[in-house]
């Protein structure tokens, strides 16, 4: 689990606590009063940089009477339009008793079998929604795509998503290894030529009794 230190602040003045270094936020949920904070510039980059949206955060705030704990998801980022910085953060405490539905990223590992032989590895989803407990959410959704031949994929009902459920059907393809457009158009017109009699072939089984059909006709 990743830890954040913060402090809570008085509501206002988040133009002072930037210039200082910090980036104001907030955190809330269903069992406790929304609390302004007031988090350090560096240390919310150093978390940025190895949570996904899916990550559960201890979140320890030091106020003016006892320091409180509380287990968060990151919920709401802002950021400025020309410096891309932090301008807010809202934290999320969930009921830890009641199931909630999290967007959880999926991260693809391995060398894939159909893309050495030419493939190309399609990613149909770069997120899955999943519904369940929030000590059951999962930080990533990890799929190994070595063994992938060309054609082949990974479905929903192939992957464990541990205590949640995935909220997409099981037949649902998540990634697949697809045949280059060039690759197609030359199969494609291999079979056309399988298709058609070298000269001076007779024609056999039914394209035979359909011939013999018209000539009958005509005469």
């Amino acid at each position: 689990m990743h830890t954040l230190q913060v402090k809570e602040r008085p509501s206002g003045q988040v133009r002072e606590l930037r210039r200082d270094g910090f980036v104001p936020g907030v955190v809330y949920g269903p069992s406790i009063d929304s609390t302004p904070i007031a988090i350090g510039r560096r240390d919310l980059m150093s978390l940025f940089s190895g949570i996904t949206r899916s990550s559960v955060i201890n979140l320890k705030i030091d106020g003016e009477g006892d320091a409180r704990e509380f287990d968060v998801f990151l919920k709401v980022v802002d950021y400025d339009p020309i410096t891309d910085e932090p301008l807010h953060v809202d934290f999320y405490h969930p009921d830890t008793e009641s199931p909630l539905k999290l967007q959880v990223p999926v991260k693809i590992v391995g060398d894939c079998k159909g893309v050495k032989g030419g493939g190309i590895l399609n990613v149909l989803f770069n997120t899955i929604r999943v519904h369940g407990l929030a000590r059951d959410v999962p930080p990533l959704i990890t799929l190994d795509v070595t063994d992938l031949d060309m054609g082949e994929g990974i479905r929903v009902g192939d992957v464990d998503f541990g205590g949640t459920e995935p909220m997409l059907p099981p037949e649902r393809t998540i990634v697949t290894v697809i045949a280059p457009r060039g690759l197609l158009v030359e199969d494609e017109e291999a079979e056309g030529e399988e298709g058609e009699l070298a000269e001076g072939e007779e024609p056999s089984g039914e394209d035979a009794a359909g011939g013999e059909e018209a000539a009958a006709e005509e005469e």
